[in-house]
């Protein structure tokens, strides 16, 4: 486990940065009007993932891990349904495409849409084999395909200088087609290498029964709905400053911090997908108590790793605006301050709900998803109206706090004490993390003074700076024993 961690964590950091690196070539290679193509394709596409995405693949993970049914009849069930839901897609895509193009006020869109189509269909199959390989703990070859989807779709860049140079567009589609293409035939081919290992089959002579295709299809839904409803506060915000904030550079502030205040939560995809088909398989022996233990630890080393990103950001916030953009994106200062703790603690509500799913708890997740998205846009809306951006960064973290602490409420009524004396320490060790670097940065501009005796920029001086405070923080928790690496050979048996 411990390594199909580190191995998700790397696969979400590549995934992070060649998203960056394509955007960076399309943006500066493409015209304007075709980028917002690309642009517009990429954002309904995005909203249909939702569907197809998670969904599936949390479902047939956690299925798979508690051996309750037939892998085959799991498997084979999870497929046909997520077919069914893509052909929705594909047929609101492909039959749709002219609809798509008098809506949005261009009819070059039309051909686009209908090539569109046949991506909701991949991507809805590639899923589905990553579940498989998450249901089996096979966490190293989820993270490999996790890692070679992001690098394959580089070969856009290709293309489009090549073969696609009188039309981008296509060669933005062609190019996404066959990464997932190639992602779905190699998975398959790591499958048939290990068919042998594969669970045989089970029928009721063995005391398995038949999956409902009914549970399945709730099963699977309850999952979309859950992750629509994290991709809409995570995001909705971006749209509603662009819709009610003046003036309209505020909106480019505002994607700036963003950009940044996600890193968190990208991080800990890697816990979550992990997490799921760990506890569900636990659960599913009958082992309720090394459940609960397990899920513990991993929030422990959660919050040891990941949670002094966010804090570091958050208290050199206007420091690192302004070196990676320009000193003007210092408005947006509190904003970041504000979102990347956000961006955690919707991290861990994610977790915290996939050990609910695994201990047989969805409804609380459904009921969260309803209520968040009933309460949140209204008062974004009203935030930003108010109070800017960083008033609607400040309902943010209020939100999705608010979500966390529900979701640990219910956790410990459901399952158990979750949060170990260990973790509680290292949330005050990280109390005075903020405070000591918010002091180094803004009272005494280390970062500043640095820059000029050493004549780099300021944004290298504050990676190193941001490195060396992260290896002293590790340094003084290890020192302590407040994590140890025999503790982390343990975690990963």
């Amino acid at each position: 486990m411990r390594r199909g961690l580190l191995l998700n964590l790397i696969s979400n950091v590549v995934f992070f940065v060649s998203g960056y690196a394509l955007h960076f070539f399309l943006g500066n290679t493409m015209p304007p009007a075709a980028y917002g193509v690309v642009g517009t394709i990429i954002t309904v596409l995005d909203f249909e993932y939702m569907f197809v995405s998670n969904g599936a693949r949390q479902s047939v993970a956690s299925e798979i891990s508690r051996k309750r049914y037939d892998f085959r009849d799991v498997v084979g069930k999870t497929l046909a349904f997520q077919l069914i839901v893509v052909a929705f897609f594909f047929c609101v895509n492909f039959l749709g495409a002219p609809l798509f193009g008098i809506v949005l006020n261009d009819a070059t869109l039309d051909r686009y849409f209908r090539i569109a189509a046949f991506l909701v269909v991949v991507n809805g199959l590639q899923t589905v084999l990553l579940g498989v390989n998450d249901g089996l703990q096979r966490f190293g070859t989820s993270a490999l395909l996790s890692t070679f989807y992001p690098i394959a779709k580089l070969g856009v860049i290709p293309l489009i200088i090549f073969v696609f140079r009188d039309d981008p567009v296509i060669g933005v589609e062609v190019g996404f087609l066959l990464a997932v293409v190639l992602t779905i035939l190699l998975g398959c081919a790591l499958l048939f290498v290990r068919r042998d290992s594969l669970p045989k089959r089970r029928s009721a002579a063995d005391g398995v029964e038949r999956i409902p295709f009914g549970y399945v299809a709730t099963h699977t839904l309850s999952f979309s709905f859950f992750f629509i409803m994290v991709s809409l506060v995570l995001s909705v915000d971006t749209l509603i400053v662009k819709a009610v904030v003046e003036p309209a550079s505020m909106a480019g502030y505002y994607t700036g911090a963003m950009n940044f205040g996600k890193i968190a939560y990208y991080l800990l995809q890697a816990f979550s997908t992990v997490i799921l088909p760990v506890v569900a398989k636990l659960v599913g022996e009958g082992r309720r108590d090394a459940a609960v233990t397990r899920t513990g630890e991993l929030l422990l080393i959660a919050f040891v790793f990941i949670l002094p990103i966010s804090v570091v950001v958050s208290a050199s916030s206007g420091d690192l605006l302004a070196a990676f953009y320009s000193p003007s994106f210092d408005v947006a200062a509190a904003t970041l301050s504000c979102l990347s703790f956000s961006n955690f603690f919707m991290g861990i509500t994610v977790i915290l709900n996939m050990v609910l799913n695994s201990f047989g708890s969805s409804r609380f997740s459904d009921v969260l998803s309803i209520v968040s998205l009933v309460v949140v846009i209204p008062v974004f809306i009203v935030s930003a109206r108010t109070f800017g951006i960083t008033g609607i960064a400040v309902a943010s973290v209020t939100c999705t706090g608010l979500a966390m602490l529900v979701t640990f409420a219910r956790t410990y009524r459901k399952v158990g004490n979750v949060m170990l004396r260990r973790t509680w320490i290292v949330l005050g060790a990280n109390v005075v993390l903020w405070v000591l670097v918010h002091v180094t940065f803004v009272h005494f501009n280390v970062a500043g003074q640095l820059t000029l005796e050493s004549g780099f920029t300021s944004l290298p001086v504050i990676a190193v700076l941001y490195a060396a405070i992260y290896v002293a923080y590790l340094a003084v928790l290890f020192a302590a024993k407040v994590i140890t690496v025999q503790q982390l050979k343990v975690l990963g048996k």
